[in-house]
């Protein structure tokens, strides 16, 4: 599959100094629909954002590929090593769910060839089926390759990729695809979209319940910090009992859920909406409580929060708990006295992220 580069927002920055978290949270900040595309050698991984959340994701290690949750992991894991490059292509809407929904699309016909058919029959016919998903054109006398893609019957985009590796997008690339089909000949494969390869995590994972247990944790540490040792499982666990009506997985007699020691156990059969509903629920509830004693102590949670909200940021992102938590994964600014030459120590020797229209300076450079 060939993906349309789209309009350029970085382009080959160096994993040496981007922090790929850093990087993915802007996007998510600013709303972002495209992709993000990791390169080594002989590696490819794609990760596809709507709106600054990751819908899918595509890796490429040779000739074998990964789709979904596992090449977003591996993805991640892989651009935080050195000597590969990071890229950032911004799409419409459309393009980037048609591409999303591809990655596991289904054969609808295959190895069709010239001498049965030609590019414009073929697109007449997708488009009266109201096709949603994408021709790949394999051209003869290694003449290229390319893909037209399709929405609801729409011809949305074309891409063709020259066997020296160049590539061309938009009109350009569909007339160079028809034209070429017709002059050297090309066997087309049609695949059909399936919506289910987007990511749609519907379960309690161990990974949705360490997002949790982390969250939970840095407001106790927070909490205990301001009160007193053992002041946050006090209210907690009153918390907890006033919600079980509501969200049946926290009674307490049923054992299904537990915190103890820092440490989540749920043995439960809930929903992964009602799990994440309910304990979004009771965090809310708790640092609301405490934030009533003494809101100086919100600052001390916000401040705690930033390394959780590093490390499972895409599950963060995936569960919307910015919105279902915004006392906690909100945007909030603290106030404190400026170190700069503390500052400078701390940064220096880090890997940096520079956001949209940032520039390095000359000291950076």
């Amino acid at each position: 599959m060939v993906i349309p580069k789209g309009k350029v927002v970085h382009e080959d920055l160096s994993t040496s100094y981007t922090n790929i978290h850093e990087l993915l949270s802007d996007l998510r900040q600013n709303s972002f629909t495209g992709y993000c595309q990791v390169n080594f050698w002989e590696y490819r991984g794609t990760l596809f954002l709507d709106r600054g959340r990751i819908i899918n994701a595509c890796e490429e290690i040779g000739n074998e590929q990964n789709i979904g949750d596992r090449a977003i992991k591996s993805i991640l894991n892989k651009a935080s090593q050195k000597d590969g490059t990071v890229s950032v292509f911004q799409l419409q809407d459309e393009m980037v769910a048609t591409l999303a929904s591809v990655l596991n699309s289904k054969v609808k016909y295959k190895d069709l060839t010239t001498e049965l058919t030609s590019l414009e029959k073929l697109i007449s016919k997708l488009k009266k089926e109201e096709h949603s998903g994408y021709v790949e054109v394999l051209l003869n006398s290694d003449s290229g390759d390319g893909c037209i893609y399709f929405q609801d019957g729409r011809a949305m985009e074309s891409v063709f990729r020259a066997s020296d590796g160049e590539m061309i997008s938009g009109p350009s690339g569909f007339k160079k695809i028809l034209g070429l089909s017709t002059e050297v000949g090309a066997v087309f494969n049609v695949y059909e979209s399936d919506m289910s390869s987007i990511v749609i995590d519907n379960s309690v994972s161990d990974e949705v319940i360490r997002v949790f247990q982390d969250t939970i944790a840095a407001v106790e540490d927070a909490v205990d910090a301001k009160f007193g040792a053992g002041k946050f499982m006090d209210d907690f666990k009153r918390v907890i009992a006033t919600n079980a009506n509501k969200y049946l997985f926290l009674d307490p007699f049923t054992g299904e859920f537990s915190y103890k020691d820092k440490t989540i156990k749920f043995e439960g059969e809930t929903t992964l909406e009602d799990f994440s509903n309910g304990l979004a629920d009771v965090i809310t509830q708790i640092v609301e409580l405490f934030g009533q004693k003494d809101s100086s102590v919100l600052d001390s949670i916000f401040l705690k929060i930033q390394s959780v909200k590093e490390r499972h940021i895409q599950v963060i992102d995936r569960l919307k708990l910015d919105m279902k938590i915004p006392s906690v994964f909100g945007d909030r600014a603290v106030s404190e006295p400026e170190h700069k030459d503390d500052d400078a120590k701390e940064t220096k020797g880090k890997r940096r992220f520079w956001p949209f229209g940032g520039k390095k300076s000359s000291e950076d450079a």
